[in-house]
């Protein structure tokens, strides 16, 4: 029994350790008008233990898990657009970079990182559904991406303030009422290469 329970510790000890050595992964960034050929941008090293981090409170709820998922997409994109301004020359800034790029393939940018952590299993109190937009009590309109909570069924719009590199997006309770797009048309679907629905 003592050597059985000695194995299995050791066991344990060496999963650990292989877990933590892991190399950060690799990012899919839409960075061009249809998002084709997306860049591979690797996370480094420090960023990625930086998200480990943060997702390592035990016994964390739904509401822990909201705030680490927009501290995250902060954090990763401020990192992969300092990687691709490297790579790319000193012509371009990460904050320019980030500034040309469209609205849509920013939120297929968070999509492609929630992914990430989702694939990690640091994202565990949450699905992700697809992206909608909202229309506000003054008529203006607000992309996002829908959340669903695993324990509650309850909805959230995840929207992002895409003015500035590293900016932290919000989480909202959704209001059935203000979706206005909530299914796209089945045909636009069928007949689009890059289908930005999650399920």
């Amino acid at each position: 029994m003592k050597r059985l329970l000695a194995t299995l510790t050791i066991m344990a000890f060496l999963f650990l350790s292989i877990q933590n050595t892991i190399a950060a992964p690799n990012i899919k960034l839409c960075i061009n008008a249809n998002c084709k050929k997306p860049q591979l941008i690797e996370v480094t090293e420090d960023c990625w233990s930086d998200i480990k981090e943060i997702f390592a409170t035990p016994f964390s709820t739904a509401k822990d898990e909201q705030d680490n998922m927009v501290n995250a997409i902060a954090l990763i994109e401020f990192d992969i657009y300092h990687s691709l301004a490297r790579a790319v020359g000193e012509q371009n800034s990460a904050e320019d970079l980030y500034a040309e790029n469209s609205n849509k393939n920013n939120y297929r940018n968070i999509k492609n990182i929630l992914n990430v952590l989702l694939d990690h299993h640091m994202i565990e109190h949450h699905l992700m559904r697809r992206t909608t937009t909202e229309k506000g009590w003054s008529g203006e309109q607000t992309t996002g991406l829908m959340l669903q909570s695993l324990s509650s069924a309850k909805l959230y719009l995840l929207s992002s303030d895409t003015s500035q590199l590293g900016d932290s997006a919000i989480i909202k309770p959704y209001k059935a009422s203000s979706i206005i797009n909530f299914d796209p048309p089945a045909e636009k679907i069928n007949n689009s290469l890059d289908n930005d629905d999650f399920e």
